[in-house]
């Protein structure tokens, strides 16, 4: 029954599904360190919430706080290598790229994917 609680939380991360500082609320309690991974993360729920960022719906400072919730939890797999280094980028922009609307669409294109 733990797993499926905790994979329901896991999952809401990943598709960013609430906001994000609810989800801090949720993930609070679940120690970063996991057996296995319960989710497994593609570039669709990057390109997804690099979508609602550009309508407006999200800020900056949302998508890389949920980069950096997502980025090192054991209970989540990057289906791709490309996958992991996009959420690091998202998560570090002030080692890496402002969040903004050219670096969105440069995510986006089909040359980055």
């Amino acid at each position: 029954m733990r797993d499926q609680k905790r994979r329901s939380i896991i999952r809401s991360l990943v598709e960013l599904d609430q906001p994000v500082t609810e989800l801090k609320t949720l993930l609070a309690p679940l120690p970063w360190d996991y057996p296995k991974p319960l989710v497994r993360l593609t570039y669709d729920h990057i390109r997804s919430v690099l979508l609602r960022f550009l309508a407006g719906n999200l800020e900056a400072k949302d998508v890389e706080e949920w980069a950096d919730l997502v980025e090192m939890r054991d209970d989540i797999e990057f289906a791709e290598e490309r996958t992991q280094e996009v959420i690091h980028m998202l998560s570090t922009p002030q080692i890496h790229f402002p969040i903004d609307g050219q670096l969105a669409r440069l995510l986006l294109s089909p040359i980055s994917n």
